[in-house]
């Protein structure tokens, strides 16, 4: 049944990657008004213009069910998200953070719960992960909140030495000097405690609205043992104000050995570079993850690119994820129109599947709004092309159910609280299934037979990628 909650969940996960508002911000000045309003909702509907194994006659099928369909979503303190037929909720998950408990509202079955803020949400009980991916937009005021507390407390232990030296950052202005911290022999472990309490409270601040994520972070990193030569660089501009960061030495958690490299660093309205670079000592076991940011402005437009990757060797399996964008906005006082190319690749055992999204989007005074156009391509075949309609507008905050008519879940351990919410998996998947339940009996059958196979419907569950290592 958990297998049929794929589709829902993976749509979350896909339009809630789109939070990463400190860099949109910068690229247009209307989306950084838009979600300063804290309402923000993005709809999405689509068309199917081929698909891998589906005739013509199957394809018109397909989309007549796709007719009237649309999945609407919002980011933020309050989240949300729900697959909508013809202007009325078929399915819809809502969480709402508030400092004393967190509300996850369900339809159709219209229960409510109340769980700990500092635990997993109803949703993430029910699907085993924070379904959005981390803002990789907070890392510049991550590290900025984090400084003081971080070399105070490494100045405890060891004297700091300043070297005239420069450093070349992607994407930024180039580090013209830096502190020098170094621990020998395996000294960062008394440091360590320290450390971890003046960076956890920025780092659960800038994961607030993901706590999951930010208690796997946790774990990680209190489990961490050093040895050798460890080394903190604090990289200063060329007027001696932080920048950055690198981080060499060897770190140790359950056996796990690796060679650790930390880089990263930042120039507001330019852009930045980070990458983590974890290799095996003794193993094969490795991560290698990287992410950059340009912004560039001009008085009648603007450009935007990012790239990212994470490869990952495990036990003998790897994978590897990479993304690469390039958008463009044109600027005028009526409207802004957003053009370009995104690319995601994800390479997993040995396939390799290469998603392509072409934007023509305009944004005015009603808001972000055009077509997308969506090619998958499955080693060197092209097995998908779509067409999806995207609506991104400042909505009413809606009226949302009581926390008096929640079941509190507070106080329970994980295992009980994720029990007594898995009767949402009865209601959710069935409204997942009613979708196809009014498709006549010989057009399912032809479908059902161009698949092969109804694992498109009811395949196994597709986690986020665990990059916890």
């Amino acid at each position: 049944m958990r297998g049929r909650m794929r589709f829902f969940t993976l749509l979350i996960a896909a339009v809630l990657c789109f939070s990463c508002t400190g860099a949109l911000a910068e690229f247009s000045p209307r989306y950084g008004q838009l979600s300063a309003g804290g309402n923000a909702a993005l709809e999405i509907s689509g068309k199917l213009e081929s698909l891998n194994r589906v005739g013509s006659q199957s394809l018109e099928i397909v989309n007549g069910w796709l007719e009237g369909l649309a999945l609407r979503a919002s980011a933020g303190q309050n989240a949300g998200a729900e697959i909508k037929r013809n202007g009325e909720t078929l399915i819809s998950a809502f969480v709402e953070r508030q400092s004393g408990y967190t509300l996850t509202a369900f339809q159709p079955s219209g229960s409510v719960y109340l769980t700990d803020p500092a635990k997993p949400d109803a949703l993430r009980l029910i699907t085993g992960r924070d379904v959005a991916l981390p803002d990789l937009s907070i890392l510049p005021a991550l590290y900025t909140g984090a400084v003081p507390g971080l070399y105070a407390a490494l100045e405890k232990y060891v004297t700091p030495k300043n070297v005239k030296e420069a450093t070349s950052v992607k994407n930024a202005s180039a580090s013209a000097a830096y502190v020098n911290y170094l621990f020998a022999d395996g000294k960062l472990n008394e440091a360590w405690p320290d450390v971890l309490e003046a960076i956890l409270p920025c780092l659960k601040e800038a994961l607030r609205e993901q706590p999951g994520w930010y208690a796997e972070l946790e774990t990680v990193l209190s489990a961490l043992e050093f040895s050798g030569e460890c080394r903190f660089k604090r990289l200063l501009d060329k007027e001696g104000k932080d920048m950055g960061l690198q981080f060499t030495g060897k770190a140790e958690k359950d056996g796990d050995k690796r060679k650790v490299t930390l880089f990263g660093g930042w120039t507001p309205d330019k852009g930045g570079y980070v990458s983590l670079n974890l290799a095996g000592i003794g193993s094969k076991n490795s991560l290698k993850a990287n992410w950059s940011v340009k912004v560039t402005a001009k008085k009648n437009s603007a450009t935007l690119a990012m790239d990212g990757s994470l490869e990952r060797a495990l036990n003998g399996k790897t994978t590897a994820y990479t993304l690469s964008a390039s958008l463009k906005n044109a600027l005028s006082e009526e409207s802004e129109r957003w053009t370009g190319k995104i690319t995601y690749a994800a390479t997993e055992n040995k396939e390799k599947n290469v998603w392509t999204l072409t934007p023509d989007l305009t944004f005015d005074e009603n808001g972000l709004e055009g077509d997308i156009g969506v090619q998958r391509k499955t080693g060197s075949k092209v097995t998908l092309k779509a067409k999806v309609h995207a609506r991104l507008t400042n909505t009413p905050e809606e009226e949302r159910p009581a926390a008096q008519s929640a079941k509190d879940l507070r106080g329970l351990t994980e295992e009980k609280a994720r029990v007594a919410v898995l009767s949402e998996l009865a209601p959710l998947t069935g409204a997942v299934a009613s979708l196809t339940a009014d498709l006549p009996e010989k057009e399912k059958t032809l479908l059902l037979h161009e698949l092969r196979t109804d694992e498109w419907m009811n395949g196994a569950s597709v986690p986020v990628p665990d990059t916890a290592d």
